[in-house]
Order: C-alpha cells, then structure tokens, then sequence
C-alpha cells in the first residue's frame, strides 16, 4: 500500500482534486502569528498556540450558526461539542502532516503557485494580482509568511488525503451483497422494560436523610417565580426592525407605548408561574431568557420564521420559602425517584448478564436502518448498534435508557430484501460501500497515527 502512495505522491491528476479536498481543511484558519503565546496542544514536534484553536474553533461556530438559523442555540452548542471538534480537527491537521513527511509527499513551489493564483479573491480582470494579494493580506491582518505556510500544510494535506484514498480500494461483490442484505433488511428485536416507577415501592428512605438534605438544599426549596409578560410582535417584512426595536425599548421601558407609536400588536399574557411560562411559550425559548430578569427587562428578538418577538416583564415576583413539610415531602419524593432509577438500572444490566433471556414483547420487524422504534420511541445515537444484532450476537450488552425507562434489546428473527432489489440498487450502494470503506480506513490510520505519535492536549485550560 505504502509503496503505492509513494508512487502516486507527485501524480498531476491529484491536483484536479485540490479544489476539493481544501475545503476540508479550511477551518483551521490562517490567523496572524503571535509571539510567546499560550500553548494548549504539541503534536509530535508541532506546538498548537491558542490563537490558532481560537481561529479554528470561531470558523466552526460560524458554519454552525449558518446551517442551524434561528434554531442555533445554546442547546445546540452544547450538543455540537465545538471546543473538542476544534480540537481534534487541529490534531488531525498534525498527524497528517507527520504522515506525509514520512511518506515524502509535499507541495512544489509551482503548484503552490497555481493554487494561490487561482483564488478569486486575489485576481483582478481574470488574472492574479500581487498587489491584490498584499492589500488583502495587510488589511485583514495577516502576515504572509503565516497565510502560506497554512496554505501550503493545507495543500499538502489535501494530497495525502487524495493518496490514502486512491490506495486502491477494490469492492468484492459477494461481501458488498453480504454487506447489504445484513444493512438494508429487517429485524425483529425483543425487549423487556424496566420502570424505575415499578421499584419505588422498595426504596427506603429515612427522616434523618430528608432532615438533612433539607437543611442542605433549604435555600432552594421555594415556590415558584411569577412574571406579568407582555410581548410584540414585529413582521420580518415591515419597516420596523426588531434590532431597532430593541434598542428603543431599552430606553424607553414601555412596550405598550412604543407598540402603540409604531403600529405593532401587543400581547399581554397575564400573571403566570415560571413552569406555566417555559410550557405555554415552548417555541419563544424562555428557558434561555426568562431567568433573572427582572420588572421592565426586555429580551433579545427572538425569531420565528418571518416574525420576530419580544418579550418585556411588567412584573415579577420571586417565589416564596416553601413551607417545611412540603419541603420534606418534595425531598423524599426527589430521593424516592433517583433511587428507583439505579434499582431499575441494576435490575436491567443483571439480565443483560444473563444468557438465559426471555422476552416478552418485540417491535415487530423493522428496517436495520432505522433510528426509532414504534411505541418506543428515538433510539439514542450511541445505541443504534442495537439494529445489527443478529444470530451470532443475540442480546445487546447494555441496557439502553430511552424516556426514563430502560430497555433490554434482543434479537428475535430477521428478513433479508430480496435479490430484486438488491440488483436495482447495486450501483448506487457500491458507491456508497466503497466509500465508508474509505472513512473506515483513515478513522483506523487516524487512530494509529495517534497511537504513534505523541500528542498532548490541554482543553480545560481552554
């Protein structure tokens, strides 16, 4: 393999592919050099300053904040992992470079050449401009020597990506059709539930425990918040802005008023209870803006399709000490509940340990490729492996937690698609075979090279 990589390493037909293969890699940024700066990963001989992290960890955040709109929030920044995606794309960039050196695979200075000659924002009437190419480097702050070294290392990559994934990967059709039956076909899985709602019977909870997570939590048993909401609502196709609006409010305080002036709907929601609040308006996100404001607060627009809303406090009243009894009761109810929940996972993994399962009810037949399961509900990302169970492998080796409860999977029987089928989707499935087969490959060189190399990594001090 290696010794085909090396005789590939300076083909020109690789450069057809540069253009896409730079795409991958343009997240890691070209920003401008900083001396002394902090160093917050080493790979190999590489060192990772935070400025480069940063550079690449903002572009992430701005191709997120595109794809997701006005869905983009902080939930799904938590969710997206970006600070580790950053991360480990930087490492990857590293890895690859050392990968190449090894192999002698590099960029000549005459295909660096065409490469930045060809990007459009350095070309005037068709052509390549030096002075072009100065102006924008200097007016974004940009030193050239960094912005060509990226480019080049992006470069250099991009043909090693291109090598590593022509190493001649052939597809043998009897394990694509293997491969195919097994993805594509049915399976009836069996299951077996565990509520923790079941074993609160046999939770045994003292006084003394509650007396003393009471005297604990005291500060926080309280009766909920009240706010007087008023809102407007501000057509994305009129003359007023929502931005606008909002800075407006801020100095005026009074949404009525300023709705009435600019011709705007008012709505007044009444007093209601925090909870009622984060139910009613699910779609206006409260849970992100409603905590800690305060009487004559207003909130960021918040957008809906073309319309965008915001939100004032008339009034607010912060909730009230509980009484003690009703604190105790909401304690032991809390302790109650979260001990049940680890008997109904100690009961669910003790059967996933034995050998012997019996199951009492099953899914029916479903596509292997499914993501759901009717009257279940979405499996968990991590546990779709539970799809690919079969005779050799016949109960999944943990229990999954899906809405509270936890399921132990099994596999019942499956249906194989028929050959028809099979033969009407052959090609477009090859390419699709000879693809994951590619991903598989550069995961596993990944995971090698990573083994191999030493890498360092401080993301808390991020």
């Amino acid at each position: 393999m290696l010794k085909f990589m090396r005789r590939h390493a300076t083909g020109w037909m690789i450069k057809i592919m540069f253009s896409l293969i730079i795409v991958v890699f343009v997240l890691w940024g070209v920003g401008s050099s900083r001396e002394r700066e902090k160093i917050v990963a080493e790979v190999g001989p590489y060192k990772v300053g935070v400025s480069e992290y940063s550079e690449a960890y903002r572009k992430l955040l701005e191709r997120y904040r595109i794809l997701y709109g006005d869905r983009f929030d902080e939930n799904v920044l938590k969710s997206l992992k970006l600070k580790e995606t950053a991360m480990e794309q930087i490492v990857d960039k590293y890895l690859f470079l050392l990968k190449a050196k090894e192999l002698g695979v590099g960029v000549s200075d005459r295909e660096f050449a065409e490469h930045v000659e060809s990007i459009a924002a350095f070309r005037r009437n068709g052509r390549f401009d030096q002075k072009v190419y100065e102006e924008i480097l200097k007016r974004e702050g940009i030193d050239p020597k960094r912005f060509e070294k990226n480019e080049r290392q992006s470069l250099t990559v991009g043909k090693l990506m291109m090598i590593l994934q022509d190493t001649g990967f052939s597809v043998n059709d009897e394990q694509m059709e293997k491969a195919y039956m097994s993805e594509r076909g049915l399976v009836k899985l069996g299951y077996l539930v565990f509520q923790p709602a079941d074993f609160e019977k046999d939770v045994a909870v003292s006084e003394k425990e509650v007396s003393e997570a009471y005297e604990k939590e005291k500060s926080l048993h309280r009766t909920e918040n009240l706010y007087h909401l008023r809102y407007i609502t501000i057509d994305g196709k009129g003359k007023v802005k929502d931005d606008q609006a909002y800075m407006e409010l801020l100095k005026s305080h009074d949404i009525q008023a300023y709705a009435k002036a600019n011709g705007l709907d008012v709505t007044d929601l009444g007093v209601m209870k925090e909870s009622e609040i984060l139910k009613r308006l699910e779609r206006f996100k409260p849970a992100e803006w409603l905590k800690g404001m305060n009487k004559g607060d207003v909130s960021l627009p918040i957008r809906v399709e073309d319309k965008s809303f915001i939100f004032q406090v008339v009034g607010a009243e912060e909730g009230k000490p509980l009484d003690r009894q009703e604190a105790f009761r909401v304690i032991r109810a809390r302790m109650v509940s979260e001990r049940a929940k680890v008997m109904a996972k100690t009961k669910a993994e003790s059967v996933v340990a034995d050998k012997s399962i019996r199951f009492v009810k099953d899914t029916g037949f479903i596509p292997r490729s499914s993501t759901s399961i009717p009257s279940i509900g979405q499996i968990p990302q991590e546990h779709t492996g539970l799809f690919a169970l079969s005779a050799a492998k016949r109960v999944y080796d943990k229990p999954v937690e899906i809405g509270g409860k936890y399921y132990v999977f099994g596999f019942e029987d499956e249906k194989a698609p028929d050959r028809s089928q099979f033969e009407r989707e052959k090609q477009a499935y090859r390419q699709y075979y000879l693809a994951k087969a590619r991903a598989d490959f550069l995961a596993s060189l990944r995971e090698e090279m990573k083994k191999e190399t030493k890498v360092k990594v401080d993301l808390e001090s991020l």
